[in-house]
Formats: C-alpha cells, sequence, structure tokens
C-alpha cells in the first residue's frame, strides 16, 4: 500500500503571510482531496532567497491508498488547485510504500 503525504505552507506566496485562516484552509483542502484522509497541522521554516528565516502553519495531508488506485494525473491536479486556492508557490509532495492494517 502507498502512503501519500502533502505538506502545505500556509503563507501567501505574494504577501509572504498567512492570508487564510488555517480552519479556512482545513475545508478547502478537504473539499478539493474529497478522500478520506488525515489532515494535521505543523509548523514549517525555511530560508527565504534574502535570506531571512521564515516559520509559518503548514498543513500535513496524509492519504493512504489502501488498492494502489490513486493516478499521478489525479495528484497532480489536486496539487495544482490546492495551489491555486490557497496561493502557494509549491507544496511538497511524499509516497512511500508502507505496511499497515486497520485492526
Amino acid at each position: 500500500m502507498r502512503k501519500l503525504t502533502l505538506m502545505i505552507g500556509l503563507n501567501d506566496k505574494d504577501t509572504k503571510q498567512q492570508e487564510i485562516t488555517t480552519l479556512d484552509a482545513y475545508k478547502v483542502v478537504g473539499n478539493i482531496l474529497q478522500r478520506d484522509c488525515t489532515i494535521t497541522e505543523g509548523r514549517g521554516v525555511y530560508t527565504h532567497e534574502d535570506g531571512t528565516q521564515v516559520f509559518e502553519t503548514s498543513l500535513v495531508v496524509d492519504i493512504l491508498d489502501f488498492d494502489n488506485s490513486i493516478r499521478e494525473n489525479w495528484i497532480i491536479e489536486k496539487v495544482k488547485q490546492i495551489k491555486e486556492a490557497l496561493n502557494q508557490e509549491s507544496v511538497a509532495f511524499q509516497e512511500q510504500e508502507i505496511i499497515s492494517n486497520l485492526m
């Protein structure tokens, strides 16, 4: 089975500040994905091009793909929609093969 993870910073790419509330961002992402997932809140840190260290609220979205049915084009389209809705420069994406059971 695969675990897909999206890491989404919430600072607007133009203003470099969070323009949408974290709760609203949860709703936006959930509505775009329309799929069972776990969304958690984190704090991201990165160094801006000008050398400034930036901290921002981030959402981490984990999707368990039990039957390997999620296709690359679906992921690409959903990331594109999230980037547009939240005005993001990029969204980090990870894919892992895992062993997981519902117990």
